[in-house]
Parts: C-alpha cells; structure tokens; sequence
C-alpha cells in the first residue's frame, strides 16, 4: 500500500481540523479557536486539491472545515454580545454558556 499519496495527509488534516473546529464551536470563546482551524483547514483542503487529491476525504475536510469556520464565526459574535448584553444591564457575574 503506497502512503504517499500526494495530498492525503492534507486531505487528513483538513478533516481532522474540520472535526475539532466544529466540536469547539459549543464551547463559548473557544469559538474563535475554532474560526483559526477552519481557516487552516480550508487551506489544507485546498492545497490538497492542487496536488491532485480528490477523495471524499478531502470534501469531508473542506465541508466541516467551512462549517467550523461559520459557525465558530457566529458563535463567537453571539458570546460577545451575550457579554456585551450582560454588562449594559449591570449584570457583571453572567457569562454566555
């Protein structure tokens, strides 16, 4: 079996990625590490793609990859103004999730 499959193990780590950005996104502002690793993850699909990997891995890693990047994007933007909300009304010890 020949491991050197050029763009596999990009296409692994964009799925990898994709995972983590899409589990992290639940935890509050953990979601803007989230938004990092889909933009990481993206990458690594698309430099995949280039080195003409095109496997349903790859779409895998671009997918959840996207969808951690969104969502991690909107999670992080409703915790701020959860927090924002929170502080305007002089309720300091409130936090978002």
């Amino acid at each position: 079996m020949n491991n050197n499959i050029p763009g596999k193990n990009n296409a692994t780590a964009s799925l990898v990625l994709g995972i983590i950005s899409v589990v992290l996104w639940f935890f509050g502002y953990s979601s803007l590490l989230s938004v990092i690793l889909g933009i990481i993850g993206l990458a690594q699909a698309s430099k995949a793609k280039e080195l003409g990997y095109l496997d349903p891995i790859r779409t895998a890693g671009f997918v959840l990859s996207l969808i951690g990047l969104i969502g991690g994007a909107l999670a992080f933007v409703a915790c701020v103004a959860c927090v924002g909300l929170f502080s305007v009304a002089g309720l300091t010890s409130v936090t978002c999730w």
